[in-house]
């Protein structure tokens, strides 16, 4: 019986085996497993709407596609991610919200709203600010070349090759992007007028403006900082009850987004030892000999240099003070340094001098591919007759390549123009203002015109070498081995932070972070330490070293969970504020108990000054000299003129007050004016707002540190 009735007590749990069995046997482990994982594959979610980890990466990538395009750059740096992930986060949040509630409200954006903002009188904005779209002189937009973009991607692509239908799908990608941009810009402004509207302003609420911004006044004033009483003066008549009945009063202003973490951590620098700046100095001393008495420095610099030689000239009042003055007194082949600079070993040779033009502005005009010498050489006789013949180059260039601007390069230096060649620096640079040349660049045969010289210059050739101190195994090691030390020894709570101070390095203690937040102390690459806080244990310790010559060492020292930020963390700002209470009340019994009649016997009794401040009204929001201080705006309305006020409590400290003169607005109330003002007003605030709000309401929640 005992035997039965121990079965009979775990038959719940036998039967969970049971079922978990039979499920196995049903359903392969891999769809279960799969199963599990999707069900926890959420990048967040939106009133119950899950975005998934691909969905959000998939958007991620389209965004960075997009910033490619429009930067022209092959890669982006870590801080342009970082604000691509957020940016697309916020986005997706908001496209959710305003799904939802439009479709209630029945408000959408129709096809014939879209072709409108592209192609009627009121452009969408999200238009003006794609470079795209922009004329290259001016950098405004122009419509001409948003029309180009399109019909380049509604054209027929049948007949077309394959990287020009490849080149025109990318271009439609981009474009369905774009509309994507332009419809919920359109429907978030739709959404924020509605709700604006929502708000209709009273004739009291407009009269009320009105005759708040009626009266100015010139105010003369002596006030008494609350820092000139010490916190241990006040603090003593402050208790835990007090600070508490204070965060009741305010707590609707520390409700939480989502939880938070607070962590120590110190960052340590990982930098060349003695040892390494020693060997790098040896190395650049051997090469020291060769590099005096070699007729070609060039190939010393790209052998032993970390930067390649360019055999060009430069103009001696571009280069670097320290190069400038050895180039303006050295003579050639002299040789200077070596010599430590920053994290490198330096030394450079005068090769040559010379006084030529430091810059030429060039035009170009690019003959066609592809052909035989003979034809190219035929279609550049024709092309040079006909600019000999008096065929302005510029209008030929965009003859011949439309939209080229004349074929215009710009100005450019010879180290700018080295790219191409030795040979066609030297004959771009020699050739007369006006000249053009027939010049094959990479393989391209090209006219250039040399449009424009500037006046000759002093200008030098340099050979430079530099070898960088580079960090080695052995002193990475020997960082490594320190920190891992600490981290065994110091891995508390109780031991960290005085440890770490002790030891020398610049702890930050008992910092709050969030999930959302990219970097820590600006160190890049640093998002790992963020999201490690979120995914371990209070207590954890632990060294970061996939940095770029840097470690972090950080403790998880708290985790604040709930709806609200507790009393403990704002408990010292809460205590501030009621220790300057009591210093108010200090230093207002003490001023009136000396029966001071004078803004003057203020000053003297404070050993301060009588200032003024002029043109104050009720809604003065930021005061001059003085910032937010509501006090002397009730006065500005209230105040009698040339009448001394008791000493009260402002913001930073005890004013004595006197309202040296009033004068009043003339305007007659103008109601419909007024209202759209507020009307204005409201639709600022609400649009900035509203969104806010929607997202409390429909329960966003961020899981996006669980995966990044």
């Amino acid at each position: 019986m005992a035997a039965l009735q121990k079965i009979r007590s775990k038959s719940g749990l036998l039967i969970g085996i049971i079922a978990a069995g039979l499920l196995a046997f049903v359903l392969p482990w891999s769809e279960i497993t799969a199963f599990v994982n999707k069900s926890k594959d959420k990048a967040f979610t939106v009133d119950g709407e899950v975005v998934t980890t691909k969905q959000y990466a998939d958007r991620i990538a389209q965004w960075e596609h997009f910033q490619k395009v429009m930067s022209g750059q092959n890669s982006l740096d870590e801080n342009t991610s970082a604000q691509i992930r957020e940016m697309v986060y916020q986005q997706m949040v908001n496209e959710i919200i305003l799904d939802k509630q439009t479709d209630k409200l029945g408000l959408t954006v129709t096809t014939e709203e879209l072709n409108d903002m592209v192609t009627g009188q009121n452009i969408s904005p999200v238009l003006y600010q794609i470079p795209l779209f922009a004329n290259p002189q001016t950098g405004q937009f122009d419509r001409i070349y948003l029309n180009q973009f399109i019909q380049s991607i509604t054209q027929d692509d049948s007949g077309l090759s394959d990287n020009q239908r490849a080149e025109i799908q990318a271009r439609r990608e981009i474009w369905a992007f774009i509309q994507n941009m332009i419809k919920y810009q359109r429907l978030e402004e739709k959404y924020s007028s509605l709700a604006a509207g929502s708000m209709i302003p009273s004739v009291t609420e407009a009269k009320t403006m009105f005759d708040d911004s009626k009266a100015q006044a010139n105010i003369s004033y002596v006030v008494q900082r609350y820092s000139t009483i010490p916190d241990s003066v006040a603090a003593k008549n402050v208790t835990d009850k007090d600070i508490k009945a204070l965060y009741d009063l305010r707590k609707h202003n520390y409700k939480l987004d989502s939880e938070l973490r607070k962590i120590s951590y110190f960052v340590k620098d990982v930098v060349p030892s003695d040892e390494d700046y020693a060997t790098v100095e040896k190395e650049i001393n051997d090469v020291h000999e060769k590099f005096v008495t070699t007729d070609n420095p060039g190939l010393l610099v790209n052998e032993y240099s970390n930067n390649q030689y360019v055999d060009a000239f430069i103009s001696v009042n571009s280069l670097p003070v320290d190069i400038k003055t050895f180039a303006q007194s050295a003579t050639i082949g002299q040789v200077n340094g070596p010599e430590r600079s920053e994290q490198s070993y330096i030394m450079y040779k005068l090769v040559d001098r010379t006084t030529a033009a430091d810059s030429v502005k060039l035009q170009i005009i690019p003959l066609p591919q592809g052909l035989d010498q003979a034809t190219t050489a035929h279609i550049s006789d024709s092309l040079l007759n006909v600019i000999k013949g008096g065929k302005d180059f510029a209008t030929l260039a965009n003859e011949i390549v439309p939209g080229s601007n004349g074929g215009s390069i710009g100005w450019v230096t010879e180290m700018a123009l080295a790219g191409a060649g030795a040979d066609i620096v030297k004959k771009c640079f020699n050739a007369a203002k006006g000249e053009v040349l027939n010049i094959t660049v990479n393989g391209q045969s090209q006219l250039i015109r040399v449009e424009d010289k500037t006046n000759p210059v002093a200008k030098v050739k340099i050979a430079l070498i530099q070898m960088p101190v580079i960090i080695s195994d052995k002193t990475q090691n020997a960082i490594d081995n320190e920190l891992n030390q600490f981290v065994a020894e110091n891995g508390n709570a109780e031991n960290f932070d005085n440890t770490a101070l002790t030891k020398g390095y610049n702890i930050v203690s008992n910092v709050t972070i969030n999930p959302s937040d990219m970097l820590l102390a600006q160190v890049s690459g640093s998002r790992q330490v963020i999201s490690w806080a979120f995914n371990n244990k209070v207590g954890s310790v632990k060294k970061f070293d996939n940095l770029t010559n840097k470690r972090i060492v950080a403790i998880i020292k708290n985790e604040i969970k709930g709806d609200y930020m507790p009393v403990s963390e704002v408990s010292s700002m809460l205590k501030a504020e009621l220790i300057n209470n009591k210093k108010a009340e200090i230093i207002i019994a003490d001023l009136k108990a000396k029966n001071l009649s004078s803004l003057d016997a203020y000053a003297q009794a404070i050993s301060g000054r009588v200032d003024t401040v002029n043109f104050v009204t009720f809604q003065t929001n930021n005061i001059s000299g003085v910032g937010y201080e509501p006090l002397l705006n009730v006065y500005a309305k209230h105040g009698q003129v040339n009448k001394l006020e008791q000493p009260m409590k402002g913001k930073t400290g005890v004013y004595a007050i006197n309202v040296t003169s009033k004068t009043e607005n003339t305007n007659t109330f103008d109601q419909t004016q007024t209202k759209q003002m507020i009307r204005q007003s409201n639709l600022y605030q609400l649009t900035s707002q509203a969104m806010h709000v929607l997202k409390e309401k429909m329960n966003v929640k961020d899981n996006r540190v669980a995966f990044w």
